[in-house]
């Protein structure tokens, strides 16, 4: 079992602004996403060479985000998957991802199910921790699925959510997926663990153990502000005077961080990253 801790912040392996062990903020685990090092070939030199741990200096824990774009899905075969995770030895790695969509023949989105539990198997060969994934284009397909790794041995799995929310979908997948958890958990007498990838704010179905995004970081790049889990444009006035007694804020209210911004940009964003991504912990790092 991975063990996740309540919030486990993405990071951006592109973008050092988001790599925010760099400014005396401590959090033990990250995720990093394969296809931003895919995507940036003297990151992905770099990464290979050193390992994540000390191509990023980061002490703590990182697992490797699989989840992609569907052009680069079908370019890696298990092979390539293992000698990147072997270069790049993180702590935990999900199985390979898949694409399975709602308005697919059922034949297409079969064949990728069955796909994504074939990976899970070769995976088994990996000696590091592994993240099975809650995949399928409709509830029979996610519980089979689930079964299928969970049969295997797999206990600790990431529900890809940000497409789902995006389509009006995950109030309809996610406690089913929950549903099936529970069931699966007490059929097998196996501790089962789901962490829900992609989604910014807490959600109000119970079951759910961890969160984990990189909306901390992409809300301050559009000027977002969180308050409570919840974010607001920086000049609302229903925050934009309410003082932060973060860590990071020492009292400063948002009014006070546009002000930092214009005198040094650099800081104010710095601040505004770091701020998101405290309050991003407190409101979702205690689980459901």
């Amino acid at each position: 079992k991975v063990g996740f801790q309540g919030f486990v912040p993405e990071i951006d392996v592109n973008d050092e602004k988001s790599w925010f062990w760099r400014h005396d903020v401590e959090l033990p685990e990250v995720f990093v996403s394969l296809w931003q090092l895919l995507n940036n070939e003297e990151a992905l030199r770099k990464a290979s060479s050193k390992g994540l741990h000390d191509f990023l200096t980061f002490n703590g824990r990182i697992f490797l985000s699989t989840v992609m774009p569907d052009e680069l899905i079908d370019k890696l075969e298990t092979k390539d998957y293992f000698k990147l995770i072997g270069d790049l030895r993180p702590d935990a790695t999900m199985v390979p991802d898949n694409y399975t969509y709602v308005d697919d023949p059922l034949f297409l989105s079969w064949s990728q199910t069955v796909r994504l539990v074939s990976f899970a198997n070769d995976f088994l060969n990996l000696d590091i921790p592994l993240i099975g994934l809650v995949k399928g284009a409709n509830h029979l397909q996610v519980d089979w699925a689930v079964r299928k790794q969970v049969e295997m041995g797999y206990v600790s799995f990431a529900m890809p959510a940000r497409e789902l929310l995006e389509d009006n979908l995950l109030d309809d997948f996610l406690p089913a997926t929950i549903m099936s958890l529970r069931w699966i958990s007490r059929r097998t007498k196996k501790d089962l663990e789901l962490l829900v990838y992609g989604v910014g704010r807490r959600l109000k179905h119970k079951g759910i153990n961890s969160y984990s995004n990189l909306s901390w970081f992409l809300e301050a790049k559009h000027g977002c502000y969180y308050k409570d889990g919840w974010s607001y444009d920086l000049r609302d006035p229903a925050i934009r005077f309410e003082e932060c007694g973060c860590e990071v804020c020492k009292g400063l209210m948002p009014q006070e961080i546009i002000d930092l911004m214009i005198d040094n940009k650099e800081q104010g964003f710095r601040t505004l990253v770091l701020h998101n991504l405290l309050d991003m912990k407190r409101s979702l790092a205690s689980g459901s």
